[in-house]
């Protein structure tokens, strides 16, 4: 049997929670009989005390357990991600440039770490070209 996960952390930032959701599907995976009403027990179960606590305050009045599980994952999502947190993210993004230190490398990645944060959707491959050529800094171009 696949080891349980740790319980969601209440603290974490929207990022955290979306990987731990992540992960907790790729668990799920590993489950061969897993209808619906499963997934949400497990997941109920697994987000511990504290999340749970505060699932139920983001559906009441129904129970958590009367809600699909991706029901629940967008309501918990949406608590984590606050509407300006993609404006936000998308005002960091444009505000990279490389540092004459770092690497060409080095800020693509962080480019690509931090456009994963702005939902550009089809946008994203443009986004990430305009803001390579904005922010390489590099005399010869």
């Amino acid at each position: 049997m696949p080891a349980e996960m740790e319980p969601l952390d209440v603290n974490s930032t929207a990022r955290d929670v979306e990987d731990y959701l992540e992960r907790f599907d790729i668990w799920c995976l590993t489950k061969s009989d897993m209808d619906d009403k499963k997934l949400t027990t497990y997941f109920l179960h697994f987000v511990g005390k504290e999340a749970y606590t505060l699932i139920k305050n983001l559906v009441y009045p129904e129970s958590p357990i009367d809600i699909s599980y991706n029901e629940l994952k967008k309501k918990v999502l949406q608590h984590f991600k606050p509407i300006n947190f993609v404006a936000a993210e998308r005002a960091r993004f444009n505000m990279l440039t490389r540092s004459h230190s770092q690497s060409v490398r080095d800020f693509v990645l962080q480019l690509q770490t931090q456009a994963a944060k702005c939902d550009y959707g089809a946008q994203l491959e443009d986004q990430l070209r305009d803001r390579l050529i904005t922010g390489i800094q590099l005399p010869e171009l």
